[in-house]
């Protein structure tokens, strides 16, 4: 158990939970015995409770907790009388009231009620309520009452033929201290003549003081509030209530005088050290309560833990947090099922002790046992072995996602394979290797590439090792970047993706050699007209079976190497046209009518290829390009115009209809 701020906040709590309880059976007749069997009660059942869990003693565990709600019972049937005496004055009691601000409640009703009845029979008032300003000076001449706040009362002291109804009533900490007080009058010359001495007063007193002050008129019985100087005249009686509490801002009514209270330091110091043995008591129990609790109560998390596999006598036994560890007996097996590092989510009930131990997370140990060798085997999270840093047996653990552990123990085999360069995965246009990155205005020459050596020896999952055996292009390998590489060639060494191949080895080392070449430039792009053919003998001479397509293609140009890197802007313009012209002679676009789709009449349009006639056919502009072998001029059918849909011929039949 850490000291850690919720522990500390709970304590604290319990403790003034328990003091307040003490407190509150000093205050029953016979208290010493009530309390006296009360800690008796805590400690026999705590004390009994804690050492039937701390030495697993099962059925007085059981025991205890039927027995301790039926002694409760019994001690509240017995002691009734006491209680109900000691909950009434709890009721009573000044602070409490102050705190729930009922009393301040009472003396504004009171009042309200008191000022709308004196109203009603135009009977003059003027009460005053002492805040935080003191009303000292004024109530020392007055007549002292020092009575519980009541209407008749009020009534009874401003009634015209009272002794008392002469000069101004103050109320202080929520009862009539004095009557007849003598109240300073205003000076505010901006009055009118109309304003009698009693509102005049009542704003004197409100000038000088923070007092809030109400006054009824004799002669209207109109109902007025004063506060900071400020009269608020013709208050509705039914919200004077409302009023007079929104001004006195709740418990002002019956709080003291800043000038009778002591200082807060004071106050809070006083009651820190007033009655030490019973705070002393009260924070022992606290603490032997938190510790039962922390030790009994159970609670439920979910943990993540991920597949690690080790192998041999050197494989770790002790659980690691977030990590489930299956050890295999020997390093010729692993795991084909689950894969590692796969993660699992574990819901782990324990007490609040063990989850401190746990500290965020928990780890498993699963030994594997040679019979489970070439099969399933479903392992419940009761066998396997749980804790933190080292194994703990009061850990509750269950699997949730997925909800079972299922393993598949096989052997590792070995094969020679002869890796294929479509392991790098060949990108949409079917040149461009995603696994190879060359630097930028580079791409690797397909031709070029080959592995050194030729095969390699591969080990791992004997299923796995056959598949890749029997289809090396599901070999997959990690990017390899090519920046530092030149168009005269690179070698690099190839390493398996760990990602699609965990359990893979290479038995010794590979590489790859190849070159770069410029990478391919879209020139300009041209319209051309589709031509049907046929490549089929036995039809030679036939007329295709379909209309001559209406509709022209777009051709793309592509050109590697063909302009020089600092060409002059004008030269290169005319180049391009010159290359669109022969592009415009010699090019060529058709349909092989003899692959058309007879469902759809939706054919592919093909391209020929000019190479090596551009070479022969261009101008001495091309001559560098003519001679370079690295340079070509390839035309490529736009994506939107690879494919189009052809109308057949009309036949003799068709005319007859």
């Amino acid at each position: 158990m850490s000291l850690d701020p919720k522990t500390i906040v709970q304590i604290l709590v319990l403790t003034v939970g328990i003091h307040v309880a003490l407190s509150f059976l000093r205050t029953t007749r016979g208290s010493g015995l009530i309390r006296g069997v009360a800690i008796a009660m805590f400690v026999i059942f705590g004390g009994l409770l804690f050492l039937a869990r701390r030495f697993e003693l099962y059925e007085l565990d059981f025991i205890v907790e039927s027995v301790s709600g039926f002694v409760v019972v019994i001690l509240a049937i017995v002691f009734q009388p006491e209680l109900r005496r000691g909950i009434v004055s709890i009721g009573e009691n000044p602070l409490l009231r102050r705190v729930i601000g009922s009393r301040g409640a009472d003396v504004v009703d009171e009042v309200a009620a008191a000022c709308v009845a004196m109203a009603k029979h135009k009977q003059g008032a003027l009460i005053a309520f002492e805040r935080q300003n003191s009303l000292d000076p004024y109530a020392q001449t007055a007549a002292r009452i020092d009575s519980r706040v009541q209407r008749d009362l009020l009534d009874t002291i401003f009634y015209t033929g009272s002794a008392l109804h002469d000069g101004a009533v103050i109320i202080r900490e929520g009862r009539i201290a004095c009557a007849m007080a003598i109240l300073p009058l205003s000076e505010n010359d901006q009055l009118a003549s109309s304003v009698g001495t009693r509102h005049r007063a009542a704003l004197g007193l409100t000038e000088e003081t923070d007092a809030v002050v109400v006054a009824v008129s004799e002669e209207t019985g109109l109902i007025s509030v004063f506060q900071g100087g400020q009269m608020e005249r013709r208050v509705v009686k039914d919200e004077l209530a409302d009023v007079l509490r929104a001004r006195l801002g709740g418990d002002d009514i019956a709080e003291p005088s800043k000038s009778k209270r002591p200082a807060p330091a004071a106050r809070v110091l006083q009651t820190l050290i007033a009655n030490p043995g019973q705070k002393l008591m009260s924070f022992l129990l606290a603490v032997g309560l938190f510790v039962i609790a922390f030790r009994s109560v159970t609670t439920s998390e979910q943990f993540p833990v991920d597949i690690v596999v080790e192998s041999g006598d050197d494989a770790r036994r002790t659980p690691t947090r977030g990590v489930l560890r299956i050890v295999l007996p020997s390093e010729s097996l692993h795991v084909a099922s689950p894969l590692p590092r796969a993660r699992y989510m574990v819901d782990v009930l324990a007490s609040q002790a063990a989850f401190a131990a746990i500290a965020g997370g928990i780890g498993g140990v699963v030994k594997v046992e040679p019979a489970w060798v070439g099969s399933e085997r479903t392992i419940a999270a009761g066998d396997i072995t749980w804790g933190a840093g080292t194994v703990m047996e009061d850990l509750s653990v269950t699997f949730q996602t997925p909800d079972s552990l299922t393993l598949r123990i096989e052997e590792y085999g070995d094969a020679v394979v002869e890796p294929s360069i479509e392991s790098f995965g060949p990108d949409a246009d079917g040149v461009t290797l995603k696994g190879l990155r060359p630097p930028s205005g580079k791409e690797v020459e397909p031709t070029s590439l080959e592995f050194n050596p030729p095969s390699v020896v591969l080990r791992g999952p004997k299923d796995e090792i056959a598949e890749l055996a029997a289809d090396p292009t599901k070999l997959l390998f990690e990017v390899i970047e090519l920046e530092d590489a030149s168009e005269f060639g690179f070698v690099e060494r190839v390493r398996l993706d760990p990602e699609k191949h965990p359990e893979i080895v290479l038995d010794g080392d590979l590489f790859l050699r190849g070159r770069l070449r410029q990478r391919e430039e879209l020139v300009t792009q041209v319209e051309l007209d589709v031509a049907l053919l046929s490549f089929d003998t036995e039809k030679a001479g036939t007329p295709p079976p379909f209309e001559p397509p209406t509709t022209t293609v777009t051709v793309l140009i592509k050109t590697r190497k063909l302009f020089g890197e600092n060409l002059d802007e004008s030269r290169r313009t005319v180049m391009i046209n010159e290359l669109l012209q022969f592009v415009r002679d010699r090019g060529r676009v058709f349909v092989d009518v003899d692959s058309v789709d007879e469902n759809s009449n939706r054919a592919s349009v093909e391209v020929g290829d000019l190479d090596p006639i551009w070479r022969s056919e261009l101008s001495p502009f091309f001559s560098a390009a003519k001679t370079d072998p690295y340079a070509s001029l390839r035309l490529e059918i736009d994506e939107a115009d690879r494919t189009i849909v052809l109308t057949p011929l009309a036949t003799a039949d068709d005319d007859d209809e």
